[in-house]
């Protein structure tokens, strides 16, 4: 387990995390405000200065569900907060499974709200990340769910 005390130590902890994964499917789970599209954003930005290009505007996808970053590697970033029990159909027309594909490549797929699916099976993650708030800092806790 892992913790951030201010901005500093999380984007330190995604350059660790970026260093340590050529890509893959991550869930990212954690109350409202854990920090979950700050985590992505902190990951996108290490991506682009290793680009040496323009860091691209990173938003929460929980209106349009999906964003994506052409980077080097590709940033999928979902939300599935208002897709309440998300089926196979769902993810497939929101463009999940290509999503996927791109991770299973090589790029980066990260997923808030997992649980929204029916199933985490659906979703083929490589590991969840865990956000917890207590008091002024966050836990975090990385979790393979690939043996």
């Amino acid at each position: 387990m892992s913790q951030w005390h201010n901005m500093e130590e999380m984007r330190q902890f995604a350059e660790a995390f970026v260093g340590e994964h050529s890509g893959g499917a991550f869930g990212l789970c954690g109350d409202l405000g854990a920090g979950k599209t700050s985590f992505v954003r902190a990951c996108v930005e290490v991506l682009a200065r290793r680009n040496a290009c323009a860091v691209p505007r990173v938003m929460s996808p929980s209106f349009v569900i999906h964003q994506q970053y052409e980077l080097k590697p590709t940033v999928d970033h979902f939300d599935l907060y208002r897709l309440e029990n998300a089926s196979e159909k769902d993810l497939l027309e929101i463009g999940y499974y290509e999503a996927l594909a791109r991770a299973e490549a090589g790029n980066f797929l990260f997923v808030e709200w997992p649980e929204k699916a029916q199933s985490l099976d659906l979703l083929h993650l490589d590991a969840t990340l865990t956000i917890s708030l207590r008091g002024d800092c966050r836990d975090v806790q990385l979790q393979s769910l690939r043996s």
